[in-house]
This record gives C-alpha cells, structure tokens and sequence, in this order.
C-alpha cells in the first residue's frame, strides 16, 4: 500500500519529527526547512498534502505559496501559523491555501484538519482522472468511424471548437447529435466548464422554463427557494439543447434573447442575469421546413445553425457497421469480463444489409444483447434478434449505393418468410457487387466495409464470378 505523502514545510527541525510521530504507518513525511527548499521538491516529487509555515527564513509562506500555484502544484496547502497570525492566515485562504491551522497545535484538531485535506486531495485526483478519461473518450479523433462523410463532420468539429458560435447539429434519432456535441465541448477551451444538457421534448412548457431559466423563491406554489436554470448551471460551459425542434413557439423568443443578450431573468424575478453560455443544439427535424410552416422562428434558426452540421443515418454509412460492431461488442465483453467472440461473414453481412431504424443506438444495443446471450466463440446469423435483410436493389445494370447528405427514406427491410425465391448466395452476391461498386473495384475497402477480410473478399469475388466488376 502506497502511502500519502506529506511536505511539512518549517525551519524548526522537530516539526517533522512531530508529523512523523503523529501518522506514523499513515503518511510519507517529506521536510524541507525553506521555502525554496520546498519548491524545488515539488519540481521533482508527487505530494498530497502541504503543510506550510507562514514565517520562513528567505522566503516568507505567502510568497512560496504563491509560486507554487504559479508552477502548477494545484494540491492542498494547510498555513500552519501562530496564535496572533490569524489575519495573515487568512490571507493565505484568498491565495488558494485550503485551511489553517494554529501553533500550538491540538493533536486532534491537526489529525482532523490533515485527514479533511487528504480525503478534498484524492477526491481532487479522482475529478482529474475522470475528467481526462471523458475528455479523451469524446475527443474527435477517439470516434469510432471509418466513413468519408463522418470524417467531413469531424473536420468541422476541429475546426470550430475553439470558437465560440452556435452550432445545430440534425440527424435522424440514434444517430449520435449528443457524441458530436459533447465532442464539441471537449475539444474545446470550455472543457473544464460544465456541459449541461436539456431535452427539450421531454417537458411541458411551464417546467422548461424554469428548468431553463430557474426561479425565484415564491414563483409558484412549491416553490420554496431560488433555484439557477440550466443557463446558469452552464456557466463558462456549454449548453446542449437538445431536441430543440420541438420548443413551444411562445418559449422561442425567450431562448432567443438569452442567445443574442447573454441575459436571463429567473421565473418570478425581475432582475437580468448574465450568462456565459455557448449553446450547441440537436434535432431530428427539419428547422428549414418547420420556419417554412410556422412552427419554428427563423431568427431562432438562423441564431442557432451558424454552424449546420448533418449527422448521416447508419443506412448511409454502412461501412461503419462492422468497425462499430466489433467496438460495441469488445466493450460490452469487457465490462461483463467475458471472452470477445467473432462475428463471422454471414452475420456481418446481416447486419451491415439492415436498415437501423434506430441508427446507431439500435446497433449497440442488439450487440449488447449477443454480449450477453451468445454462448459461442462466434456469433452465427441465427443468433441475430431481428429476422430481416435489406436487399439492395440489383439491376442489369451496375448496383450502386446512394451516399445522399441528406436524409433519405429509408428502403423497406423484406423479412425472410417472403424471401421464398432468393437464396442466400443471391442476397450475399448482391452486397459484394454493391461493395465493389461503391468503392471502385478497390476490394481492401470494399472488404473492410462487408465486415470480413480481403482473403475472404477475393475468394467469393471468385466464386460468384465478379471478377469483372
């Protein structure tokens, strides 16, 4: 077991002697009798704890606790200080120091004050170690994708994080609006803000506006105490709107003003409050075609979608699938400490032939549900949960995939009771000339995007004698 570590700073030598005697078998104590004794330490040691004389020789304890907040050391400092000190104490607070503490000391009282500061430093490492994992696991360039229009998406994103305007981001339900706008705010110099997101589907209009714009004490029945709304929860973050499609348009004009003035006044209250918020919002509607019909502001629109990002359907991306499926299903095994199985040729194609209605959501959670009922070391065709293919509509001609942009209407799925005149071998030849015709004949890509390997890929080119294509 790792022991804490203390650095009792003090030019009186029984000092550490004291904290060494006091949590012995508890805590490292490191000593130094300087201020510059103290900061050269922290250059090249790890501490959790500081504890700090005010009165050094040479550098006195306000200046070394200054400089050490100036070269990065973000830890507790506790300002150990004598009886007529207190003032300077608190001085010390105001630099950042986290408590003080009085000489002589009462044992107990320091056992107390060191235990405290110890529990606020490892719940201080774990904050940063979570943090730095969620920042890398939204980051742009840790996105499972292999898709070109996916890729345009996230160049975008790299592009405007470090600015500060609206972005609207549109795409059909599961297709990930929260990831891309999540990954916005990580990328972003917000990233140690808040990112608070509201659904602005999920509640009527007299909760959204004080969900939104908070309250003050005596608003409404209920309510017995100011509460801040999620413009000012955000403060200095990002405020995700999603669903924003479905606003009330008596709440719009609101939305609008806190937008453009950077002001909120609470539900009850009369005075304005200011708000540092970028606002990124989501929906799966069509904005352009609801301004159209009167059921969206255009200056709301046009307020929110000065970067217009558009998340393609999984139908359009279906060389996603696999890399997808294979990511889902290696995370799913490992938080259930399962073995990862195969997913072999047959089922693959399956699942990269299906429409996902749900999108990406649909995706992992069928891959989560094979996680956990699939006994084998491969996962077969008959162990899909849904019984349906979409076969791609083969001609004379040459068979071809429509990458549209834009939202398209999704192709009926054919369930397999009224498949009674296509084989398998059809429906399989059909998707590898419908790969080798998306990507050119460049069968590397055309194998990555069927989910199996280019060995596989060149031996069933051979068997179905798409040789030519």
């Amino acid at each position: 077991m790792l022991l804490e570590k203390i650095l009792v700073v003090d030019d009186e030598p029984n000092m550490a002697w004291l904290f060494s005697q006091a949590f012995s078998g508890v805590c490292e104590i490191l000593a130094a009798n300087s201020g510059e004794r103290a900061l050269e330490m922290l250059r090249d040691i790890d501490v959790d704890l500081v504890m700090l004389d005010l009165r050094l020789p040479g550098m006195d304890g306000l200046r070394t606790l200054r400089t050490m907040r100036e070269q990065g050391f973000m830890g507790p400092v506790i300002v150990m200080t004598a009886y007529g000190e207190v003032k300077t104490a608190v001085e010390a607070m105001k630099l950042g120091a986290h408590d003080y503490i009085t000489k002589p000391f009462d044992m107990e009282e320091l056992k107390l004050v060191v235990q405290g500061a110890l529990r606020y430093s490892r719940l201080s490492r774990e904050v940063s170690r979570l943090r730095q994992e969620i920042e890398e696991r939204f980051h742009v360039g840790n996105i499972v994708t292999v898709s070109p229009k996916m890729m345009e998406v996230f160049s975008i994103i790299e592009k405007i994080c470090s600015s500060d305007v609206s972005v609207l981001i549109q795409g059909e339900s599961g297709t990930g609006k929260e990831l891309v706008a999540r990954a916005i705010h990580y990328g972003s110099p917000r990233r140690e803000k808040p990112f608070v997101p509201v659904n602005c589907a999920a509640l009527p209009e007299n909760l959204l506006e004080s969900e939104l714009f908070g309250y003050e004490e005596g608003a409404f029945s209920g309510a017995r105490r100011r509460k801040p709304g999620k413009f000012e929860l955000a403060a200095g973050g990002t405020l995700f709107l999603d669903e924003v499609g479905d606003l009330p348009l008596s709440m719009q004009p609101k939305i609008l003003r806190a937008i453009e003035e950077k002001v909120i006044e609470r539900l009850g209250g009369t005075q304005r409050v200011p708000v540092d918020v970028r606002v990124v919002a989501a929906t799966n509607r069509d904005l352009k075609k609801e301004v159209v019909e009167g059921r969206f502001r255009q200056d709301l629109y046009f307020r929110l979608a000065v970067i217009p990002l558009t998340i393609p359907p999984l139908r359009e991306r279906r060389e996603d699938i696999p890399v997808l499926a294979r990511y889902f299903l290696k995370e799913c095994c490992g938080k259930a400490g399962k073995p990862v199985p195969l997913i072999d040729d047959e089922a693959m194609a399956v699942l990269v032939s299906y429409n996902w209605p749900g999108n990406v959501r649909e995706l992992k959670n069928v891959i989560q549900q094979l996680s956990l009922l699939c006994d084998g070391k491969v996962i077969r065709k008959n162990d899909l949960p849904f019984q349906t293919v979409s076969l791609p509509a083969v001609t004379a001609g040459t068979p071809s995939l429509s990458f549209s942009s834009q939202p398209t209407e999704t192709p009926p799925a054919i369930p397999l009771k009224k498949l009674k005149d296509v084989t398998w071998s059809e429906t399989e030849r059909a998707r590898i000339a419908e790969a080798l015709a998306l990507f050119r004949g460049n069968r590397t890509r055309a194998a990555a995007y069927l989910g199996i390997s280019r060995r596989a890929l060149f031996n069933k080119i051979k068997k179905y004698g798409l040789g030519d294509n």
